[in-house]
């Protein structure tokens, strides 16, 4: 990629990131000769299920904080407020939810994949779908996290994209596959260290310049960027209080409740009461990740609140501006742009690492042992970590097709993001009421699915207005000794990766009705939606379906549902016994039914080659 000024990088900067890359390497070095060497999956995986709370925390965190929070978020609040910051809320929601309705019960079971309890409540072909979309959203994503720091460490260092690729996905397969669960958890938390450090030397900079956090504050709100009370009903705005806390709620249970690279985390800690503050760390410093993106994005407003880079023609995107202004900043001050560029590389070492992981974890779960079950411990640990090369490989092959993918990858990534509301809806059906059957779930996912795909296409085919807040170019000079630093490094990333689950473009106004109505529903109400429509119509069919042939009435283990009425008892409970167990909140199994449930699950557990207790 041409440039019109010589790269950025010194000594400093190099020894910062080179730094990063050996400390990553020896800690999956240190696992892999320490205890037992791996040599087991429970090892492996789970990491003999012993972490303890803050590595997993720290672990659950990194994941989070990829390319995404650290460029996209910033250049998001930079343009449209800071009403972004309420997904802080949305976050904790998500966390005490996870923690009293989903933990308790994955953590009994024990298993390695999440998508087993789907077999176990219905039937393998329901799990069978977890893996498959889990698989296509995840490979993607990956290809797309390795691309985007690259193309940035190509232009502000002269190295090449193709050796930057290829460093990276070896090094982050190499300690993944040697080290482990331990490895991946333990390089989270220095990588989300560095990625926190590259926050707060932007924070510390820009308030020196400006005399005061005060003062950039106060740039901020003569400006109009501060803003947290848009309590506005109407579904069709971008950004409300109740779209982004509501509806942001279920955008984030579908990552932390029930998508396997979180899950498989906190499974691995050593007690169920570890798990749970390993997760109440995570919601903590989840309200720490959010805030320090909008803290820099009013640091960014701050310094060109008279001269907005994209209008003056020096960025040719809106999310490009968190690397303009680090160039622009700290230009003079060696090791700063290394420490950026380092962060960068941590969020997605750390993303990657734990994705690698949880896809390894599912392919021996949920396809190896379905081939091969009686396969042995020890060909079943290589075969694992063939598999972490193997995706290594594979999404450094993504990370290279990235560019030239374009718009195909951004509309796959869409259509994978939009089966996140559906999915929860489908563990919703399996874990809070025993009505649900494999039929009546199965149409209740379709149906969803569906409106889903049809309402993404609407809303790209007629898309809502927007209306962003004023930028002004009053106070660019005619020359910029940083013009054209970069042009493209981090839009490919935010671009193919806009899914109506992160990071959409468009703000409704309010103004359509009828059918174009729908398709100016906020991003925030799209899992919300999918999953109110996965258990209404599941719910609905299974009724159906039950009343319709009483004699193939699916037999249901209570103890495979949560007893929802613990968490939200100052609801459930106020309802008559005859109405809960009417609605499927209580139920009484028989002892054939008991019988029955304990062969298909000792069936399914022998799969997995466990023997588990339900009890």
């Amino acid at each position: 990629m041409a440039t019109d000024i010589a790269p950025a990088f010194g000594v400093v900067d190099y020894i910062l990131f080179i730094l990063l890359l050996c400390v990553s390497t020896s800690i999956g070095l240190y696992f892999a000769c320490r205890g037992g060497r791996q040599r087991t999956t429970e090892e492996y995986l789970m990491a003999d299920r012993s972490l303890q709370s803050f590595p997993v925390a720290m672990s659950l965190l990194a994941s989070f904080m990829s390319a995404i929070t650290i460029l996209g978020i910033p250049a998001e609040v930079y343009k449209n407020g800071t009403m972004w910051w309420w997904f802080a809320l949305s976050h904790v929601t998500s966390v005490w939810i996870t923690v009293s309705l989903f933990m308790p019960m994955f953590y009994k079971l024990k298993l390695v994949s999440v998508n087993a309890y789907l077999e176990l409540r219905f039937n393998r072909v329901a799990r069978l779908c977890g893996t498959v979309i889990f698989y296509i959203h995840k490979c993607l994503y990956l290809g797309t996290v390795v691309y985007a720091p690259c193309l940035a460490l190509s232009t502000v260092t002269g190295m090449s994209f193709e050796g930057c690729v290829l460093l990276v996905v070896v090094i982050c397969t190499f300690y993944t596959t040697i080290g482990g669960l331990k490895a991946v958890v333990w390089t989270d938390v220095f990588q989300m260290s560095v990625a926190l450090i590259g926050f707060i030397a932007i924070l510390i900079k820009g308030s020196i310049d400006h005399g005061g956090f005060t003062n950039i504050w106060r740039i901020n709100q003569d400006g109009g960027r501060i803003e947290f009370w848009n309590f506005s009903p109407d579904p069709r705005v971008r950004h409300t209080f109740w779209g982004i806390s509501f509806g942001g709620t279920f955008i984030w249970l579908f990552i932390d409740a029930i998508n396997q690279y979180q899950v498989q985390r906190y499974l691995a800690c050593k007690s169920l009461n570890t798990a749970k503050w390993a997760l109440y760390l995570y919601g903590i410093g989840l309200v720490l990740v959010t805030t320090l993106p909008c803290l820099a994005a009013v640091v960014i407003y701050a310094y060109y609140h008279k001269c907005d880079p994209k209008s003056a023609g020096r960025i040719s995107r809106d999310d490009e501006i968190m690397a303009y202004l680090v160039i622009d900043i700290f230009r003079g001050l060696p090791g700063l742009p290394g420490l950026f560029v380092s962060s960068c590389f941590s969020a997605a070492l750390s993303t990657m690492s734990s994705g690698l992981n949880s896809l390894a974890a599912l392919t021996g779960e949920d396809i190896v042992k379905a081939i091969w079950p009686n396969i042995s411990e020890k060909r079943y640990n290589l075969v694992n970590k063939v598999t972490v090369v193997a995706f290594g490989v594979f999404i450094a092959g993504m990370a290279f097709i990235a560019d030239a993918l374009g718009k195909i990858v951004q509309t796959v990534m869409s259509f994978t993001g939009i089966l996140g509301g559906p999915m929860l809806g489908v563990f919703g059906l399996g874990l809070f009421t025993t009505r649900a059957n494999s039929l009546g779930t199965s149409i209740g996912f379709a149906t969803s699915v569906i409106f889903g795909i049809w309402l993404s296409i609407g809303s790209l085919m007629y898309p809502a207005t927007r209306r962003a807040l004023p930028l002004s170019t009053e106070g660019c000079e005619e020359s910029d000794m940083i013009n054209s630093t970069f042009t493209t490094w981090s839009s490919m990333y935010t671009e193919t990766t806009m899914t109506p689950s992160a990071e959409p473009t468009m703000e409704n106004e309010g103004h359509r009705s009828g059918v174009l109505g729908f398709y100016s529903l906020s991003y925030t109400w799209y899992s919300c939606v999918l999953c109110t429509i996965a258990m209404s119509v599941g719910y609905v069919a299974s009724i159906i379906k039950d009343w319709k042939y009483p004699e193939n009435k699916e037999v249901v283990d209570p103890r495979l549902v949560v007893p929802i009425s613990d968490a939200f008892s100052w609801c459930i409970v106020l309802l008559p016994a005859k109405w809960r167990q009417k609605l499927g909140f209580d139920d009484n199994k028989t002892k054939d039914q008991e019988s029955a449930v304990d062969a298909k699950y000792h069936e399914i557990a022998m799969s997995d080659g466990k023997d588990l207790n339900l009890t």
